[in-house]
């Protein structure tokens, strides 16, 4: 480690100063906000030490897992910039590879990550530990402000988001460190705290503005993951133009009749979008989804425990139909006592806990007869949840990978299952007790 690896740290504590005078300090949440701070990013830390030293092949930086190998291609993205710095832009803003033989085809979002990251290790001096903080922080970012704005507009749930997003172990430890769902997590948030607000706002010029600082997010999370931003535009744009359109046509002021015109937006976007690209297609989704999960398949090692979907078809009604198993089997698998390394025994460890806290949730719904109002926003991110989980499911059939890609998907499902459980009112106890 080298002193350029130390010179970047007082550029990282203005960040960090500049992220607690912004949104930090909420009443009560100092701690919350120090604590959540410091799990993430010691996160970042031990994912990369994990890899280094557990989850390791061979001693090349490419034979241990994702995280080192962006840490090997960027190493060689930034000796190119440092021989050729005209050309490092032309690599930016045109995907110019003359100069540099990567791993990776200019159009995949892991040859787009290259890019922040190279920027990150010529300011840390190629430092992994370095950039690795930077990620953190920014998913730590994105996650703090939805929290905050959870916290604002549904202050029954704000216990539950902050536990679901800032503590849960899988979401805190995936999402952190030099791997592309360190991005996606700060993107994703950003995006959907920022639909919130432009939902909640009456302000035309604050609409304005939210619109303005939704466009680097949107393309942010497109670039990551285009095909879940895509269904998460579709869901929250079609969300706030019914709520629009509520506003103004007297006869759509019944829940019932929105809930029709948002479904109706849907099926006509969706139906419009097919036409403008392929990708967009339902029939290229389902049979990407089956490629895909042969593919993945035929790499997996079947002697560990792993998903397996045998008549799953390249047709929109298969996928439908195995739709409620995948997201079943992407919140339970692996179970604690299936053979496997141990890190699959730390999932299964985690499956149990989530096992529990559904357990709980459907006592205390039994207890009290009733369901809680569900905000309609929060609904709409509960169908992001489930959709999601199929297309990350259906096409990962390795139990590791699909614990990683489910982990930033994971808070909006535990958000309601947490609030609907006894748990705030467990913590408003002990509030109470030691306030």
């Amino acid at each position: 480690m080298n002193l350029l690896s130390w010179l970047h740290l007082p550029i990282f504590l203005f960040l960090v100063s500049l992220l607690w005078r912004t949104v930090g300090r909420e009443p009560g949440m100092k701690s919350v906000f120090w604590a959540a701070l410091l799990l993430k990013l010691s996160c970042g830390v031990a994912l990369g030490w994990l890899y280094q030293h557990y989850l390791n092949i061979g001693p090349n930086w490419h034979q241990m897992g994702d995280t080192w190998s962006y840490h090997a291609e960027a190493l060689k993205v930034v000796a190119a910039a440092k021989e050729n710095p005209v050309w490092y832009l032309k690599f930016l803003w045109q995907n110019d590879v003359s100069q540099v033989k990567l791993l990776w085809k200019v159009y995949s979002n892991s040859f787009f990550f290259l890019k922040p990251l190279s920027g990150l290790y010529l300011l840390t001096g190629n430092s992994y530990w370095g950039s690795g903080l930077y990620l953190s922080l920014f998913s730590f970012w994105g996650s703090w402000f939805l929290v905050g704005q959870l916290r604002t507009y549904f202050p029954a749930y704000g216990l539950a988001a902050a536990v679901a997003f800032l503590f849960f172990p899988s979401t805190v430890f995936w999402a952190s460190g030099v791997l592309k769902d360190a991005l996606f997590m700060g993107s994703l948030c950003l995006t959907i705290g920022l639909f919130l607000k432009l939902f909640k706002t009456e302000s035309s010029a604050e609409s304005g503005k939210y619109i303005l600082l939704l466009l680097p997010c949107v393309w942010l999370l497109w670039r990551i993951k285009f095909f879940l931003a895509a269904v998460l535009v579709v869901l929250l744009g079609a969300f706030v133009l019914t709520k629009w359109l509520a506003e103004r046509v007297e006869g759509l002021r019944s829940r019932h009749r929105q809930v029709l015109v948002w479904l109706g937006l849907l099926g006509g976007g969706a139906f419009k979008a097919s036409f403008a690209h392929p990708t967009f297609n339902l029939g290229f989704f389902a049979r990407h989804i089956l490629w895909n999960y042969r593919n993945i398949l035929e790499k997996t090692d079947l002697a560990k425990p792993h998903l397996s979907f045998p008549d799953l078809q390249p047709t929109l009604g298969s996928v439908l139909l195995h739709a409620p198993e995948a997201v079943g089997q992407m919140l339970s698998r692996p179970f604690l006592w299936e053979v496997g390394p141990l890190s699959y025994q730390a999932m299964g460890l985690e499956n149990l806990l989530l096992f529990l806290l559904v357990l709980l949730c459907l006592i205390n719904r039994i207890k009290e007869r009733k369901l809680p109002p569900l905000p309609s926003f929060l609904a709409v991110l509960l169908v992001f949840f489930c959709v999601a989980g199929v297309l990350v499911t259906l096409p990962t059939p390795n139990l590791g990978s699909l614990h990683r890609y489910r982990a930033p998907l994971l808070p909006f499902f535990l958000t309601v299952i947490i609030a609907w459980g006894p748990l705030p009112a467990w913590g408003r106890k002990l509030a109470n007790h030691w306030g």
